[in-house]
């Protein structure tokens, strides 16, 4: 199960032979998250719970810069650009990969626990 803690994102898009990849960082806490790229995407917001169904699922809006452009080619052009996501992944330690489609263009994240949250 997800825990309160520091995350690392790894996220590689599947468009052309090889994709583009890169990564974030995130802090859950409390049900909620906060994370940032490495090139100024900001993200906030929630996970929630299924324990019948074995189930974890993250629900973010990602406030993309101006001009910036994701992994799966998308392009938040000169007033950037507000992008909502949600993943869902099954429960178990360890790392958490996911298949999401952002834009309408796939992307393949991973989710990596780093540590416990700085009190």
């Amino acid at each position: 199960m997800l825990q309160d803690g520091i995350y690392a994102l790894e996220y590689r898009g599947l468009r052309g032979r090889h994709g583009n990849s890169d990564g974030a960082l995130a802090v859950l806490r409390d049900g909620r998250i906060l994370g940032s790229d490495y090139f100024g995407g900001v993200f906030a917001g929630h996970y929630l719970r299924d324990e019948r169904a074995c189930r974890e699922t993250i629900l973010l809006r990602m406030r993309v810069p101006p001009d910036g452009e994701l992994v799966n080619g998308f392009s938040a052009g000169p007033e950037g650009a507000l992008i909502e996501i949600v993943a869902s992944f099954e429960c178990g330690s360890g790392d958490r990969g996911a298949r999401i489609d952002v834009a309408g263009r796939p992307i393949e994240i991973k989710l990596t626990y780093l540590s416990p949250p700085a009190n």
